[in-house]
């Protein structure tokens, strides 16, 4: 019986593993070592002198370069990650773009492997891919903001609930709340913050780039594995060019090293992720994940200090700056936190205000001690959010959370705890900032300390508790004025349109200055000011340049240059506010054909004053003009900025050119690009022919831009909170609770199965709760072997071997595979005869001189269906009530020794498939499963692994199909070959539905191979994103063999909310095969309609009522997409015909591509019908015309030969399951009679007329089956309606 046989025992007969075994495992792989190199305790323990001292100098070594804040990313993501899987958004899409041209490039990390750059359908699509992608092993990364963010939501919490480290990079940017805005925002990462992932929320640029290894240093210990997103504010930072010393090789493979692989599938202990638990388990499976949640903050702390050692870095988790006596603190996150900086030194060194800065880095988890101790002086404090009132005011919980946690600490702590402890309660502010990238200056700081002072000195009435930044109205504050504010920067504004090149010339300009020769003007910060419309709307570029770091990032209030591109955007609004911010001498150009008389008299007179008063230089020039002539294109900038270097004196003009053409060389190529560079070169020339002699009106000298002698200028420190220079935290040491969240690691145990079994099944079997500390979440293949079902069932079905034809069907067709087929070579002795079928020669492929066997129920798996009885064409099965049943009616149990299944599993390759099935395959899964007696989906899933296992034990079956496929690629002709060779694994991975909540459950799983879930809309994704890391595997060499993906899931899962996706994946040519259930309903969650419901159905979202009967619209046929993609294998199958079903089948899972494969899936409980009815069922839909087998090889026509009679529009007659029983052929009139779901419909019948039901019905499946006659050539025209018409009325003449 199958309890008594190994799974694993007989597995390990067949072909394929036997030929696994003859070529070895070549790959070999420490386990132990990789879990001790992800050891937490190896960080809290660092010592730096353990790093001999050229090692350390080449690890410090850093390369000074200008990034942009995705480019900074970029830098890091390239080096050290296996791939990224993105989809682009603004303004996070340079990533995805830079990285998809580094992999087309063949550009290797810093580890040897190549990059792998997968862009899915959708940003859902991506993180699922990306989680299935993790799920393998190896080091993923995802991309993404705003809308995209939230979009994925869904699925965060499933990425940190299979505790994958991945780690995604975020530009903040607005959600649409109304308004569509592309701008900065933290709207987007404050809405998804509960879902378990940590949050780095980054200043600038540099620290993005320096966040990122120590996202994937933290988030890959074995004591956290969880995701992490490192977060740069958008636009204010993923587009602004700033200095970046960039990490070296040598530190990111030391400091991060080589993913973690401990997921990794070895597909010999082969297990489930994703699986479904019930309410004995679900808590349980959630508390370790809550622990090494807890751990994050110690994790980032230590590897924090191990940086700052190493590199001498400053990193924090909390960054307190100024706060060590501060009696006013500003609290603020991101980019906002550098003029907030510059403005409380401000106050504190002009007019001796105790003020300071708390910023938060790692957001989460909160870092309420950290924050606390920033504030532990503070009578009053300000907190400052890019989020408004309506969206969580997240910052501020965490502020009230820390304070609570402060008091406590001061009134009853320990000494160690009264370090951030107070006594009483601070007043507590709060304001809303910079939505939308509103611009959030210096002034608008004042304002906040300002109101906070008033605050402070109890001014009642002269302050507001709520306010706003930036904004007119009430509740606003207004910007205070900042007399004796140092400038310490150089700048510019540009004006015009992007067509112009704006945006190119001011960060040509910004790569110029931004070059270190000794001549100071290293510090560079661009910046810009667009929207969303592509043609005619203005363009606003900021550059700051200082020889100092640059940490303001608010648009330019003053500014020492004035560039307009274009004199049209020269109205009074804009002159008023860029022409006012003009500083004195200030340098005002014009792009014009007009001289520079007549373009003045043209200003209003209030900007006439403007430029009188402050002395400015108006130049005007006609810069089109030389570029249509040098360029011929209107590209202005070379001339706009050659002019302004001069005038101003910023570096030497020959210096200047000589840069400017070394930027050009390296952007457009010496060789292809010459004469555009010679071009560019004279139209820089001509710009700088128009300047002064430069250096004459004190700009770059007054700014301190490059003067050597400018004054010195070095700011504080941030706290260290109590400790020794470069403390990222507070004291933290790990302690035994610290491993409570440590993972459960697979490959580190040698028999799995064993273990599981033992902490998770036999506690669960006998009534016993299994402890949260001990519960595994991976689970085993084929556990539900140890379940038993024999109470669901009333009957049992008897077998007669005298009635026999070893046809195979009833094994083939069991949805519970509950028949167990006993074959031996043994003589049968006298009298047992009436239990065994004796062959007079042995069926094709068995290698004996004997042969019989015995089909014999598993009680423990057997519902009692009836199906198995229903499709036998000789009755040799019959259902027996339980109450009728004797024990000599099965075979006892002294011949069941006679059992040879192992032995004939080494040949099964010879049989043929249905005695694959009938003799060996059906034994290999257990079963035991909990969909409803005589669900097809059972039937379907088994269907599909007999085939993949018949494919696997014979690949020569993949060349036998592509015989007829004449089109291939080299990779796929190499990937055929491998697999011709080696044979192949198999990955399976389940939709939400029926079957992932009945045979994908935690602790008892019916699946045997690698498995996975990941929601119920998302399975293509995953199955994309699992395809892709399984095919890196490969490539990297840690598998032998290639992998196919399966796909199982229902009509929900594909036709509706996966339904893009889905279409997606098609055409994108990965070898995976879709197997879907149509049970033309959501059956797991009531039989309510889906896509595939046909009109009249009565559902409950579709009920039959007084008013509408049944669904009232049409039904889709998803196979239609799949055919309408020329490389796709697309197929419909019913389970009444399993021959011929496996056949195609294997040839679907032998394409190497995507392959669809829609089955009708009875379900008795949603359809209402009996148990035993859905072979009958399936048949009938098929003589009706209204399940039409169908299958499009690729490039091929389609095939219908399958269906009865397919050069008829209706057969003549119908098939029964019986041998010599002779029926008419079923109309779809006799399947509504039969389903409980139609037949409503005809119970309200009225005399003669055709039910509505059947009208439309009929009518649209007819015109499909003379569409697909037509398409296969068994007619030469299209129907028409007049035609479908009159079929239907001469086929029902009621």
């Amino acid at each position: 019986m199958k309890e008594a046989i190994q799974l694993e025992n007989l597995r390990n007969q067949l072909p394929y593993l036997e030929l696994r075994r003859k070529r070895g495992k070549s790959i070999q792989y420490d386990w132990q070592s990789e879990w001790e190199r992800f050891d937490a305790k190896e960080i809290f323990k660092f010592d730096l002198s353990s790093i001999p001292e050229e090692e350390l100098e080449a690890m410090r070594s850093r390369k000074d370069v200008l990034l942009d804040g995705n480019h900074a990313a970029l830098s890091i993501l390239t080096r050290l990650v296996d791939g990224l899987c993105g989809y682009p958004i603004t303004p996070s899409t340079p990533i995805a773009e830079d990285f998809a041209k580094a992999s087309a490039s063949g550009v290797k990390n810093i580890f040897g492997r190549e990059l792998m750059y997968f862009q899915p359908s959708d940003e859902l699509s991506a993180i699922v891919a990306v989680e299935a992608m993790a799920s393998q092993g190896g080091r993923y990364v995802d991309n993404t903001s705003s809308q995209g963010l939230v979009l994925k939501m869904k699925n965060l919490f499933s990425v940190a609930g299979k505790r994958l480290p991945v780690v995604m990079t975020v530009m903040a940017r607005e959600v649409n709340k109304g308004s569509l805005s592309i701008h900065c925002g933290h709207t987007d990462f404050y809405g998804v913050r509960n879902t378990g992932w940590a949050q780095l929320v980054s200043a600038d640029n540099q620290e993005l780039h320096e966040l990122l290894p120590l996202a994937f240093k933290v988030a890959e210990l074995r004591q956290v594995m969880l995701p992490c997103m490192v977060i740069g504010d958008g636009f204010i930072k993923s587009h602004a060019l700033e200095n970046v010393r960039t990490l070296s090789d040598d530190f990111l493979e030391s400091f991060v090293g080589l993913p973690n692989e401990l997921y990794r599938p070895d597909f010999e202990q082969r297990t489930l992720t994703g699986t479904f638990t019930d309410t004995e388990l679900t808590m349980e499976g959630q508390v370790a994940q809550d622990f090494a949640y807890r751990f994050f903050k110690k994790g980032f702390i230590a590897a924090m200090n191990m940086m700052n050692k190493i590199l001498g870095t400053n990193h924090k988790v909390v960054e307190n700056y100024r706060t060590e006596d501060a009696d006013m603190v500003v609290v603020v996150l991101g980019s906002a936190a550098g003029v907030v900086k510059d403005v409380v030194d401000y106050y504190r060194d002009v007019r001796g205000w105790k003020v300071g800065v708390v910023r938060p880095v790692l957001f989460n988890p909160p870092c309420y001690e950290e924050l606390a101790y920033g504030m532990r002086n503070a009578g009053a404090i300000t907190v400052l959010e890019r989020s408004a009132r309506a969206h969580n005011q997240l910052l501020l919980a965490d502020v009230q959370a820390a304070l609570q946690i402060s008091l406590r600490a001061g009134r009853e702590g320990k000494d160690e705890h009264r370090i951030y402890g107070r006594n009483d309660m601070p007043t507590l502010l709060h304001g809303v900032y910079g939505l939308g990238s509103k611009d959030f200056n210096k002034y608008d700081v004042a304002a906040a300390i300002e109101n906070m002072a008033a605050c402070l000195n109890k001014k009642h009435g002269g302050f507001h508790r709520d306010f706003y930044c930036g904004i007119e109205g009430p509740f606003t504050l207004q910007a205070a004025p900042l007399p004796g504010y140092y400038e310490r920067e150089l700048g510019m504004t540009f004006i015009g349109i992007g067509a112009e090149g704006v945006k190119t010339a001011l960060e040509t300009a910004s790569y110029i200055y931004g070059e270190d020769h000794g001549e100071g003007c290293k510090f560079i910060q661009s910046s810009a000011r667009y929207g969303a419309a592509r043609k005619g709307a203005a363009i606003f570029m900021n550059l700051r340049i200082s020889d100092h770091p640059i940490r303001n990032s608010s648009e330019l209030t003053e500014r020492d240059v004035l560039a307009f591109f274009n004199e049209k955007f020269l109205v009074d609004e804009i002159l008023r506010d860029y022409v006012g911010g003009l500083k004195e001498n200030g340098i005002f150009v014009v792009n014009t054909t007009r001289s520079s008389a007549d373009l003045l008299a043209s200003l209003s007179p209030f900007v006439q004053g403007l430029i009188r008063d402050k002395k400015i230089k108006l130049i005007a020039l006609d810069a089109t003009h030389a570029a249509l002539k040098h360029l011929n294109r209107n590209l202005p900038g070379s001339a706009i900025v050659g002019l302004i270097n001069k005038e101003v004196g910023i570096i030497p003009e020959a210096d200047f050119r000589k840069r400017f053409e070394k930027n050009l060389e390296k952007k457009i190529g010496q060789k292809k690009g010459r004469h555009m560079i010679d071009a560019n070169l004279s139209l820089l020339d001509f710009g700088a022919s128009l300047a002064g002699a430069g250096a004459s009106n004190g700009i770059a000298e007054r700014a301190g831009a490059t003067a050597l002698t400018c004054p010195p200028y070095s700011v504080p420190a941030p706290d260290d909170f109590g400790q020794a220079p470069g403390a990222a935290g507070l004291p933290v040491v790990m302690t035994e609770k610290d491993e409570l969240g440590t993972i459960k690691a697979v490959n580190l145990v040698e028999n799995y199965e064993e273990e599981f079994v033992e902490t998770m099944v036999k506690p669960i079997a006998h009534g016993q709760k299994v402890p949260w500390d001990k519960f595994l979440p991976l689970v085993p293949a084929g556990t539900s072997k140890y379940r038993d079902m024999s109470h669901i069932g009333t009957q049992l079905p008897v077998y007669d071997p005298s009635r026999c034809t070893s046809c195979g069907v009833c094994t083939a067709t069991c949805p519970d595979s509950a028949l167990y087929t006993t074959v031996t070579d043994r003589p049968i002795p006298e009298g047992a005869d009436k239990y065994f079928k004796v062959f007079k020669k042995p069926p094709k492929g068995v290698p004996w001189d004997n042969f019989a066997f015995n089909i014999n129920v598993v009680p423990s798996a057997c519902k009692g269906c009836g199906i198995c009885a229903q499709v036998c064409p000789t009755d040799a099965l019959r259902m027996v009530s339980k109450t009728d049943l004797r024990d000599d009616l099965f075979l006892p149990a002294e011949f069941k020794e006679y059992d040879r299944t192992n032995e004939l599993a080494r040949f099964v390759n010879q049989l043929t498939p249905m005695q694959q099935v009938l003799f060996v395959f059906s034994k290999l899964y257990p079963g035991k499963h909990t969909l409803c007696p005589g669900c097809s989906e059972g039937t379907i899933s088994l269907l599909t692994f007999f085939a993949a296992e018949s494919l696997r034990n014979n690949p020569q079956g993949i060349e036998t199909f592509y015989q007829g496929i004449k089109i291939l690629s080299d990779k796929h002709r190499t990937d055929l070959e491998h697999m011709l060779d080696n044979g192949f694994n198999i990955y399976t991975i389940n939709s939400t539905g029926c079957s992932q909540v009945s045979e994908l459950v935690n602790p008892y799983n019916s699946r045997i191979y690698q498995s996975g879930h990941y929601g119920f809309g998302t399975a293509s994704a995953a199955a994309l994103g699992s395809k892709f890391a399984l095919d890196q595997i490969y490539m990297n060499k840690y598998s032998d063999v290639l992998t196919k993906v399966i796909v199982l899931a229902g009509d929900g899962a594909m036709y509706d909310i996966g339904n893009g996706p889905f279409n997606y994946a098609l055409g994108e040519n990965y070898d995976i095969t879709w197997v879907i259930y149509n049970n033309e309903g959501y059956m797991n969650t009531g039989a309510q309609k889906s896509g595939a419901t046909r009109f009249g159905s009565d559902r409950s979202t579709s009920p039959f009522g007084s008013k509408t009967a049944g669904k009232t619209t049409l039904h889709r046929r998803i196979i239609s997409q799949a055919v309408g993609i020329s490389h796709v294998y697309a197929a419909k199958l019913t389970i009444d015909n399993p021959a011929y079903a496996m056949k195609i089948l294997k040839e679907a899972i032998a394409y190497n591509g995507p392959a669809v494969v829609e089955f009708f899936s009875a379900c008795p409980q949603g359809q209402q019908s009996s148990d035993w009815a859905g072979p009958l069922i399936s048949r009938m839909m098929v003589e009706a015309r209204k399940w039409q087998v169908a299958v499009r090889r690729p490039f091929q026509r389609l095939d219908i030969s399958a269906n009865p009679e397919p050069e008829k529009v209706y057969p003549s007659e119908g098939k029964s399951f019986k041998k010599g029983v002779k029926r008419e052929a079923a109309t779809f009139y006799d399947v509504v009679s039969m389903l409980g779901q139609y037949n409503q419909h005809i119970k309200t019948q009225q005399g003669d007329v055709i039910p509505e039901i059947i009208q439309v019905n009929e009518t649209v499946s007819l015109f499909r089956w003379l569409r697909n006659q037509y398409m296969a050539g068994y007619r030469d025209t299209m129907p028409n309606e007049e035609e479908v018409e009159r079929l239907v009325n001469e086929h029902y003449p009621f």
